[in-house]
């Protein structure tokens, strides 16, 4: 551990130009320390085959025991790569995750003073980090810019709020694994107020929907901002798997329909009229009549008042000859609802 502690303080807190090249050793060397910590916070270790559940779930992964790996990565920004992206201005929000196999837990790659006081276990070590020059070379891929001015090394020890940030990723570890291993409703709202991240990816970018009352909350955050509120609704409501399938979700209607009456005329009134049918990219006919089909099906179902709202906007024989070849999705009353609704009422223009 003094070891990589050593190479971490050399090269001091990472930036753009002084990143510090996390190895898969750097990660190794710290799941003693984070499962530690979760043991020693009330965490329950949930068996193999919960863990294994769980991730694919949540996170759609499938995790092999036969494989050597100890752990798989789960990429937050581009959730159907498993390379690792790291961001050298802040090593905490690198946009992904490590699954720990056997063990069962998630965690980020700290570096060792993000986790430890190191001083305090190492106190030799303060002596050494105090004999560090305050500036070094820019670095491309780890390698010295030739002819580049040097710029300031950011030292640990200079972190003013390292030993709360330290907390704060303790934190952070301890109310994830809770939430997702152990159901804690107080870890979610820990979550809630501290990792609002970590919360909309769940959601947004897996296509996590099986805890309403997460999906309920980040629902209401998303519907907020009347700029973006239609984008990100529809990364809601709709998710792309890796293999290019589109899953509709829903369980987001029945949120609304079984929310309170405030609440349900607030979602009524956004899907009336500050949206319009779905708009999803790279969609075949086929696909995206599915998916509107199905957005007005189950907002017609919210409310008997908003019957007349959606199936007028699908009023076209194409529409028509596709919702039978496709069985109308195999909702029974689907053919029903659409017949009796779509030349109805008063709908917003096509």
């Amino acid at each position: 551990m003094e070891k990589f502690l050593k190479n971490q303080l050399e090269y001091g807190k990472p930036n753009e130009n002084n990143p510090y090249v996390f190895t898969n050793s750097d990660l190794e060397l710290i799941l003693p320390i984070t499962k530690a910590e979760l043991k020693s916070r009330g965490f329950k270790f949930p068996s193999n085959d919960k863990f294994i559940a769980k991730i694919k779930m949540v996170f759609g992964r499938i995790i092999d025991l036969k494989l050597e790996s100890k752990y798989i990565y789960i990429n937050f920004l581009e959730k159907c790569s498993k390379n690792f992206i790291y961001h050298p201005n802040n090593i905490i929000d690198y946009f992904g995750i490590y699954a720990v196999k056997n063990d069962n837990y998630i965690t980020d790659s700290y570096a060792l003073p993000q986790i430890i006081d190191y001083q305090k276990m190492f106190p030799d070590i303060i002596h050494y980090e105090n004999s560090l020059p305050k500036t070094v070379k820019s670095l491309d891929g780890g390698e010295p810019i030739k002819g580049n001015d040097e710029v300031s090394r950011y030292l640990w020890k200079d972190e003013k709020n390292l030993a709360k940030q330290r907390f704060e990723n303790i934190e952070t570890l301890v109310n994830r694994n809770k939430y997702l291993f152990n159901d804690s409703k107080a870890s979610l709202v820990w979550l809630k107020f501290n990792d609002e991240y970590f919360l909309d990816c769940l959601v947004k970018v897996f296509g996590y929907v099986e805890d309403r009352d997460l999906l309920k909350w980040v629902l209401d955050r998303s519907l907020r901002d009347d700029k973006s509120r239609e984008e990100e609704f529809y990364r809601i409501l709709v998710t792309q798997t890796c293999d290019n399938k589109y899953v509709f979700h829903k369980e987001v209607f029945e949120v609304m329909a079984k929310a309170d009456a405030k609440s349900k005329k607030n979602y009524l009134d956004f899907l009336r009229g500050g949206i319009d049918l779905p708009k999803i990219d790279g969609l075949s006919f086929s696909e995206d009549a599915r998916i509107k089909a199905l957005y007005c099906y189950y907002a017609t179902k919210i409310d008997k008042n908003s019957m007349f709202s959606f199936f007028p906007k699908l009023d076209d024989e194409k529409y028509e000859e596709e919702f039978k070849r496709n069985n109308y999705y195999n909702l029974p009353d689907f053919k029903e609802l659409y017949n009796d609704t779509r030349h109805g009422g008063i709908g917003l223009p096509m």
